[in-house]
């Protein structure tokens, strides 16, 4: 009788460790992380010291035109940039207005000069832009922070975005 009691324990203490949410952590982790919140943490993990202020813009196609998921993406990658809570970043809605006041939008073909522009009228310190290539099934995504002042990168990341959208 003791021995049966003794082995039930056991085998409790068993059930119960394999069930602890360390070991659950640990399997969820080994998932791969969805494209832009992997984008965001390489962002955030690599900002300097002046980068306080930046806003996402439209993703381009590889000819620098907006790409027809650039929108969304870029909503998507502003989105888990806030969850990080490293850095402010600026509503893309609420200053396309005042953008478009001075002719300038969040999309387009970039050079230094349109993102010095968005960098002064925002006062911002840097833009993240998407660049978006189609591929198989999905989308290859390259993202860049930029400095607005120098055009330097200052933090790359890239990845495979593959949920089938209409």
């Amino acid at each position: 009788m003791k021995v049966k009691l003794y082995f039930i324990i056991i085998l409790n203490i068993i059930l119960i460790s394999c069930s602890s949410d360390k070991k659950q952590n640990i399997f969820m982790e080994s998932y791969p992380k969805p494209v832009f919140e992997t984008v965001a943490d390489t962002i955030t993990k690599n900002l300097k010291e002046n980068v306080k202020r930046v806003i996402v813009l439209t993703f381009i196609t590889g000819e620098g035109k907006e790409h027809k998921m650039g929108g969304m993406f870029a909503e998507r990658l502003t989105t888990d940039l806030v969850k990080q809570n490293k850095v402010m970043v600026l509503d893309r809605l609420m200053f396309k207005s005042k953008l478009q006041e001075k002719s300038i939008t969040l999309s387009g073909n970039y050079d230094l000069a349109y993102v010095k522009q968005i960098g002064d009228i925002l006062n911002i310190d840097a833009v993240v832009i998407g660049i978006v290539t189609p591929y198989a099934t999905g989308y290859d995504i390259n993202c860049r922070l930029i400095d607005v002042k120098t055009g330097l990168i200052l933090a790359a990341e890239e990845g495979y975005y593959s949920e089938k959208v209409d």
